[in-house]
């Protein structure tokens, strides 16, 4: 922002390009301050005054800020004479005072005050009694600024002992029943003084001996022993106050001692609600940017005052120095329906949303939604319908906001869905809202257990039982959260075969991302020996659950018994179907991206290589390309960057897998009974894996079991060989000639093919269908000495690809 203003050499350039920049970061301090600048370099006055009009309504205006406007408006032509610019110059001051509790600036008001009472222009006297609207205004001035100051402890006293002075001068001015009043007049604001701590007590309690002397010495004696009672007790308490004023000091003036001053102050039931706001205006000195500090004065004052305007006034300077802040936001809406209601507060909303104030997360902006989701519900002119409507909004607008600065625990949307859910006929409408942030957040834990449960709350368990299921199957941020909330549910109010099959599910699905992060671990390679391995939560739910979880074995085997053992559970048994994976696949990538956008996305030339982007047939990049890593710690930083938003994208990051077709393996199965089926033969491989056709030879003998993939042919040759058929042992065998050595060649040579472009699938041509004339001799078979008619041959051969 700078930078680019900086660049700007005049003030027609500046202004073509503020509208935009107003109407993008309307709280931008740095635009409004080189507005002001070039303004006052050009001289056009009331440009200038738009100007800081324009900032005083967004931002805070420091005080020097407000004394060099002061003083341009001084400068002008007969400014103290001309009413108007005079009635301005102190609406300045009066915002000024009013902004910071400034000792100074009052300080500098009084003395401009009297400087007009004193002049020797007649018409700047006029003119100042006309835009005070009094002729005492100096003396009245005096007294406001001595209520404001009253309560600073260490700095009060000046301002205090200027306002006793001028009524002294007025006292020796007067005369008769005027004189007796402004006598009783100082004596009551001696008496308030000193019942108020402050470090002059002592010079306080000095002054009055002097005053009461002079002007009431019949009554010395009563009125000294009425003043001593009140001064002992500010002595005592100006001893608790020295303490936290040192500890101040020493901390040089933090927030954490400040606030240790403010809660042994407000231990004391002596202690006036005005010296409590004087601290916190203390604090905001140097804690001006701090919600919290504003927060809690917000809080302080609508407690303390039966005035709603106060505390409002409090939150409008808090939003002016802290714009950003969801909570101050939430506040002001609160404050303002106390105040004037609905239509106030649906100002201060819609200011805070179009203004984009707390655009930039979703926790702020959750904060000052569930506040105006409370004041629609408090509002008896908002029915049900409005509600639910409003809630709608508020989740459309929240959901549009970038999902990394979302709320962990989603505080603002358990607000929003049971919200809803208490409106009549909500019921519904807070199940598509629960439907919709589970999508959004589709990795967040919390969302789907916080669902399930409105679904246990309001719905079914049955229902909530399909959300646990549903979530489980998704790769999560607290997989163990979920687990623990489905178990406790199934555990009281499901039945007993519930819990068995949630139990089932939890185990299978800690075994998956066990697997997984071993997996991530082997491809990182030996050489990361930093990363550590999820260790699982050891479970006592019940005795299965306890074996489940502690059966994972560790690996002492060599490398020849892992392989020969994965052989068993693996859909493939070649070492290529197992291949050492250092590619990534990224997914959802803009479409604007080129093979440097990837590179730079990923950590540059140095972490990935190779970038291939994949493109249609058209030569259109549709998102999507593979990179290779470096190593192994490039490897992890890129699966790191998985669910990264760029340009509005939730771009995708995996490992790529080179995923191997697999080929059909046949196992000969021999040694069954003539009068053995098909189905018989195919019930024992089935649970071995996926059968794809059993067909026999044409003496009948030998069955011919195909299987989907090698693995599946291995675990079927396992079940069948052996296998005690109708009495029949039987016998089995994979296939090692001719087309499965074929298949098992082309298994490997697939696999080790790293292009990404789509291969031709070969067609095996159409199998041509012969007469048989004449039907050949058989020998008889050993497991059957019965003849075939022809139209058994005829359906064992239809029942086969190809001629065996």
């Amino acid at each position: 922002m700078e930078s680019e203003l900086d660049n700007l050499n005049s003030l027609g350039d500046f202004l073509k390009v503020l509208p935009e920049k107003l109407e993008q970061t309307p709280y931008d301090y740095t635009v409004y301050t080189q507005w002001i600048e070039l303004l006052r370099a050009g001289g056009d006055i009331d440009s200038l005054r738009t100007a800081r009009q324009c900032m005083y309504g967004y931002l805070a205006v420091t005080s020097d800020l407000f004394l060099e406007w002061i003083a341009d408006e001084e400068s002008l032509p007969q400014a103290l004479s001309d009413e108007s610019v005079l009635k301005h110059i102190i609406g300045l001051y009066e915002m000024a005072v009013r902004e910071r509790m400034s000792i100074i600036m009052w300080q500098r008001y009084v003395d401009f005050a009297a400087g007009l009472s004193n002049s020797r222009d007649e018409e700047i006297r006029a003119a100042a009694v006309a835009a005070f609207g009094r002729e005492d205004y100096v003396i009245a001035l005096l007294r406001q600024g001595v209520e404001a100051t009253g309560a600073h402890y260490l700095q009060s006293q000046a301002l205090w002992m200027q306002y006793c002075d001028y009524i002294l001068h007025q006292i020796n001015k007067a005369e008769g029943s005027q004189k007796d009043e402004l006598v009783e007049q100082l004596q009551s604001v001696f008496i308030e003084r000193l019942a108020q701590p402050h470090t002059g007590v002592d010079e306080t309690f000095t002054m009055y001996s002097e005053f009461t002397t002079r002007h009431n010495a019949a009554t010395y004696e009563q009125q000294m022993v009425d003043a001593n009672k009140i001064v002992s007790v500010t002595r005592g308490q100006s001893v608790q106050r020295n303490a936290f004023e040192d500890r101040l000091v020493e901390s040089e003036g933090s927030w954490a001692e400040y606030s240790r001053y403010i809660s042994g102050l407000a231990a004391d039931n002596t202690t006036q609600p005005a010296e409590i706001c004087m601290l916190y205006e203390r604090a905001l000195v140097t804690s001006c940017y701090s919600p919290e500090v504003w927060s809690e004065y917000g809080a302080y004052v609508a407690g303390a005052f039966d005035d709603t305007q106060v505390a409002l006034d409090v939150t409008y300077r808090g939003l002016r120095n802290c714009p950003w802040s969801g909570r101050l936001w939430a506040q002001c809406v609160r404050f303002a329906y106390a105040h004037e209601g609905y239509e106030l507060a649906s100002r201060v909303y819609a200011r805070a949303t179009d203004t984009h104030a707390v655009s930039y997360s979703m926790v702020e902006y959750g904060l000052l939604a569930v506040a105006w989701l409370a004041v629609t519900r408090a509002d008896p002119g908002c029915d049900d319908e409005m509600l639910l409507d409003t809630c709608d909004q508020c989740v459309d607008v929240a959901y549009k906001l970038d999902p990394s600065t979302a709320d962990p625990v989603l505080y603002f949307e358990r607000c929003c869905t049971s919200t809803a859910a208490n409106a009549k006929n909500g019921t519904e409408r807070a199940r598509k809202l629960w439907t919709r942030i589970c999508k959004a957040r589709r990795f967040c834990t919390e969302a789907w257990v916080l669902s399930a449960e409105f679904e246990a709350a309001h719905g079914s368990a049955q229902s909530a039982r399909s959300v646990f299921r549903h979530a489980a199957q998704r790769k999560l941020d607290n997989p163990e959260r979920l687990f623990d909330a489905w178990l406790a549910l199934e555990n009281t109010s499901g039945e007993l075969v519930d819990i068995d099959a949630a139990e089932r599910i939890v185990c299978e699905q800690r075994r998956v991302i066990l697997r997984r992060a071993e997996r991530a671990h082997t491809m990182a390679g030996p050489a990361q020996s930093e990363v550590v391995l999820p260790v699982k939560r050891q479970r006592s739910v019940t005795p299965e659950a306890t074996t489940a979880d502690q059966s994972t074995p560790v690996d002492h085997s060599t490398p020849a018994d892992s392989a020969q053992a994965q052989s068993t559970k693996s859909d493939s048994a070649h070492p290529a179907d197992q291949p050492r994976v250092t590619t990534v696949f990224i997914s959802s990538l803009p479409r604007t991206f080129t093979s440097a956008d990837v590179e730079a996305f990923l950590g540059g030339p140095t972490q990935a290589t190779n970038i291939s982007m994949q493109i249609d047939k058209a030569g259109e990049f549709h998102g999507r390309a593979t990179a290779s890593m470096q190593s192994a710690s490039a490897l992890i930083a890129a699966l790191d960057k998985n669910n990264t938003v760029v340009d509005g994208h939730h771009i995708s990051v995996h490992i790529y897998k080179q995923h191997a077709k697999p080929v059909e393996t046949t196992v000969a199965v021999r040694g069954f009974a003539a009068n053995a089926t098909n189905k018989q033969i195919a019930e024992i491989a089935k649970p071995a894996g996926t059968i794809v056709r059993v067909r026999r030879n044409q003496s009948g003998d030998t069955a011919f079991v195909v299987m989907h993939s090698y693995g599946d042919a291995v675990r079927a040759e396992a079940a069948l060989n052996g296998c005690v058929l109708d009495e029949c042992t039987l016998d089995a065998s994979i296939v090692k000639s001719g087309r499965a050595a074929t298949a098992k060649q082309k298994d490997a040579k697939e696999a080790s093919v790293t292009s990404l472009a789509p291969r031709k699938v070969a067609r095996r041509p159409a199998k041509k269908v012969g007469v048989l004339k004449t039907a050949p001799a058989q020998e008889p078979s050993s497991a059957s000495t019965e003849a075939k008619s022809n139209a058994e041959f005829r359906q064992l051969f239809l029942g086969s690809d190809s001629k065996p």
